[in-house]
């Protein structure tokens, strides 16, 4: 039996560059309790040590494995991966994250529920140097009864690396949408949600979701100013949510540009900006003032950026 086809779960990692803090990551899935697993690296066209430091790992454990990439951005690479992938259980990891050692075992053992599309576990947010950062629960939300509601106004699932997805669900939600450069994960965890609910994994972290200044996500986001977030045009145009949301969708997805914007600033606190982040704020107060009839948002903010 090969170690593909005995994997309960499928790591997919989309790496481009990453050779920083590759080694760490995949130290993280190596001393993994549950030992049946797969981790498909996806080089998405790096430059750098990336594909030596894979294949440095693949030469001595079979689960790991590298595929090429055909440098076509982190939605595409993701996909390949999820074609790829034997498990029934498939991971999206970023490239510079961490998994607690007993991640994989507990995701494996979770998804009791046949209705349930994915687990979701919890995540600590960590700097570069891996020490942890304040802030709350990401579960919190996603506990109530209707969690695509909550999902559309808040990405309560933060990171890929803290939902471990069944593999036919995701397939058949599409996958990721290769045209988007920002919130391309919660767009596809929002067509997710559409087909299912989301276990939720109780006790600690699963996830380290290491903050970077010059990560892909916060240069792709822009300033925290920016207006033009074509994955809210995707989810607004979605016939699905359409006729489930009606005329709601609007203010769900204004709550949701609100979260964006807020998440810009407190980016700025956690990268020593707070010149700007004070800024910030104050003209997000004049563009967003139904900012202040949300005090939900406004505990979860300070929470996350008290020293």
């Amino acid at each position: 039996m090969t170690a593909r086809s005995a994997a309960r779960l499928s790591v997919v990692i989309a790496a481009r560059n990453a050779a920083r803090f590759l080694p760490l990551t995949l130290d993280s899935l190596r001393v993994q309790t549950e030992p049946a697993f797969e981790v498909i690296v996806v080089d998405d066209g790096s430059t750098d040590a990336t594909a030596a430091q894979v294949d440095v790992v693949a030469a001595v454990d079979p689960r790991f494995r590298r595929v090429a990439g055909a440098a076509c951005g982190v939605s595409a690479a993701r996909n390949l991966g999820l074609a790829e992938a034997g498990a029934g259980l498939v991971l999206f990891l970023d490239a510079d994250d961490l998994l607690a050692p007993d991640a994989l075992a507990r995701f494996a053992g979770a998804l009791a529920d046949p209705a349930a599309v994915a687990v979701l576990g919890g995540v600590q947010r960590i700097t570069e140097e891996g020490q942890p950062l304040p802030g709350t629960d990401n579960r919190e939300l996603a506990r109530g009864t209707d969690q695509l509601a909550a999902l559309l106004r808040k990405n309560f699932v933060v990171n890929g690396g803290a939902l471990a997805i069944r593999h036919e669900a995701a397939l058949a939600a599409g996958g990721y949408d290769g045209a988007l450069r920002y919130g391309e994960d919660w767009e596809f965890w929002c067509r997710l949600a559409v087909r299912g609910r989301f276990a939720i994994l109780e006790g600690g972290p699963v996830l380290l979701y290491r903050q970077v200044a010059s990560g892909a996500n916060y240069r792709a986001r822009g300033s925290a100013l920016a207006r033009d977030l074509p994955c809210l045009d995707r989810i607004a145009e979605n016939p699905d949510l359409r006729r489930r949301f009606g005329r709601q969708l609007p203010r769900l997805l204004r709550a949701r540009r609100i979260d964006i914007f807020w998440s810009g600033v407190r980016s700025e606190v956690q990268f020593g900006r707070k010149g700007r982040a004070v800024m910030l704020g104050a003209v997000g107060l004049l563009l967003y003032p139904d900012t202040l009839l949300r005090p939900g948002l406004a505990l979860r903010f300070l929470r996350s950026v008290r020293p």
